[in-house]
This record gives structure tokens, sequence and C-alpha cells, in this order.
């Protein structure tokens, strides 16, 4: 079965990876892109072959099985409502709306229309990602007292942003600067990991570099409801090449896991001594899973519920921070 696919949008800087994704796959057919500024639209359209429609109406007229909307985070919402109309199953860059209340409104769309919707968590799916959720909830390592992760990259040291890209930095059209950007990542692999979910949260965001008018850094410290404390820092003023994208440690009553450049180990005072596991699979991603469900009927790890609950968190630590005090989960 051959999936059509139809792009929204070349605004997002995963665009372009998610295009040349889908080409590379010989059971989708993309049918072709819409973007609302045209100068960009036909410029990737025309670096890929590809149809450019030259509205959204034309694209829906196409009939495309899944669209990918890399759209402004601001512009989620329209296009989601209308493709969501037209029985057109979604995956949206992250994080899916500007803010909570954005984020339940595409929540209540996508389930009103019964449309499938995943979103680019794919952190989920990274197989040393999976063992370690195996691990910490198989209670190898005790009770789990504390777990960090780590999202970041130099985007705001380095000026990463502009032309094209520039939205980022403007949170009429982002939402929120490299906290929310790269953390809601992290506030997901959290959830996943531990299996649970925050009750409350604490943050300091920041613009260190002052080269962009928004945050570009922050740290939040998330209660969850078994008592484990879990650290997310994450933003765009770390020069870390060479490492992990996600740098992950985690601590329990009997032992340890943490993850380095050199992959994935856990110690417990059992084995005394530290133990690379096996990993297995293949990284995919939630773009490869929606293909999937769409085809074959397979689920989907990241739904729109998941959307939600990552974007509380990230919205919990940038009102604490501007509050001064810990905020309580949930928020809806």
């Amino acid at each position: 079965m051959v999936i059509k696919v139809a792009v929204v949008s070349f605004a997002h800087v995963h665009a372009p990876g998610h295009v040349e994704q889908l080409l590379r796959r010989s059971d989708v057919e993309v049918v072709g892109a819409f973007d609302d500024n045209e100068e960009r639209g036909k410029y990737y359209t025309g670096k890929y072959g590809l149809r450019f429609f030259k509205s959204l109406d034309e694209l829906i007229k196409a009939k495309p099985d899944v669209a990918v909307i890399d759209s402004e985070t601001s512009k989620h919402k329209y296009y989601i409502e209308l493709l969501a109309e037209n029985n057109i199953h979604i995956f949206c860059e992250k994080p899916i709306g500007i803010n909570v209340k954005d984020a339940v409104d595409i929540s209540s769309i996508v389930k009103r229309h019964g449309v499938l919707f995943t979103t680019g968590f794919n952190s989920r799916l990274n197989p040393e990602n999976a063992k370690a959720r195996e691990i910490l909830t198989s209670g190898t390592l005790g009770k789990v007292s504390m777990i960090r992760v780590r999202v970041a990259h130099p985007g705001a040291i380095d000026k990463w942003f502009k032309d094209w890209s520039e939205w980022f930095t403007n949170t009429q059209y982002s939402g929120g600067g490299g906290f929310l950007d790269l953390g809601i990542h992290g506030a997901d692999l959290l959830r996943f990991l531990l299996s649970d979910e925050a009750i409350e949260v604490t943050g300091i965001i920041s613009n260190f570099t002052g080269n962009y008018s928004i945050d570009d850094q922050g740290i939040a410290v998330i209660r969850f409801s078994r008592g484990t404390l879990g650290i997310l820092d994450a933003g765009w003023t770390q020069v870390l090449e060479g490492l992990p994208w996600s740098p992950l440690e985690a601590y329990g009553e009997r032992g340890s896991l943490i993850r380095t450049e050199l992959g994935l180990m856990y110690y417990t005072r059992d084995q005394g001594g530290w133990v690379k596991p096996r990993v297995q699979g293949q990284q995919r991603t939630t773009l490869d899973e929606l293909i999937d469900a769409v085809a074959k009927g397979n689920p989907l790890s990241v739904t729109v519920n998941d959307a939600v609950k990552a974007q509380e968190i990230i919205e919990a630590a940038y009102r604490s921070s501007s509050e001064g005090k810990a905020i309580k989960l949930p928020l809806t």
C-alpha cells in the first residue's frame, strides 16, 4: 500500500529532513507541499522535485492520507483543524502549540475528528532509551530518587536562527525560546523513562547570550508522583560536540544508570560492577510510525495526550521562573 503524504510549510528547520526521509520510503508518495511563504515553498519544492500547492485547498484536493506540518508553531492549530476536518492524518512538529491552551485545543480537534496524530518525540524510539525505561521501571535499581536529562545545542551561541528560521526567536510565532524548543523533548523523555506523571515544577529560565530577544536556556526541577525528582536542562547555549544529544543519569536505592558517549551502562550493588546491557533495534521516528499506522494499523508510541502533558511541564517551568514559586500540575 502506498501512502500519499503532503507537506505543510518548510518553516521548521526539520522540514527538509522530513521530506528526505519520506522520499527514501518506497511505500510513500509525496504528492506535494504548501507553504504560505511562496518563495520558501517554491525553493524547497524545486529542490526536491515536488509539486507546489498554491493553497491549502489545493493540497486537500490532492487527497493525501497524511500531512506533515512543519510550520511556525503559532499556525499549527489552524492547519490541524483544516486537515482533520478532511480526514487527513497528521504529523505535527513539536511543540504542538504555543502554550498549553493551544495544545489542549489541538487535542480536542484531533479527537473530535478521529484522525491519527503524532509529534516529533523521537527519543522514545531510541533503543537505548527503551532499554533504560525497561531497567528503571523493572525495579532493578530500586526506587528511583533522581533522574537527569539534558537536551541542548549551541544555537544561540552560534546564531543559528536567521532568515527563514528567525521565527524561532519570536515568541509570537514560537511560543518560547530555547527551553521550549528543546526542553519539551526532555519533558516527554522523563515521563517515558519513569512511566510516571509530574505533579510539581520549579523552573529558572533565562537569556544567557543576549543574541536573541528570547530565552535561550533553562533548568526545571520536576517532582513526579512516586517521589522521583527530575532535573531537565535544555537550551541553545551548550557547546557539546561529540557527546550524545541527550545525556542521561538516573539514581536509585540500589544502583545507578548513565548514558555517555560510551553508551548506556548501569550499576547495582548486587552485581558489584557496571554492566553494559544489550540494546536491540534501530532508531526509528514517529513520522515512520505514523506512516506504518496508516498503512498497517500499527500503534503509535506518541499521542496527542503525550504532547499536551509535555507542554504542561514546560509551561509550568516558565510560570515558575516568572512567578518565583513552584507550580502544581496538572495545569488543566
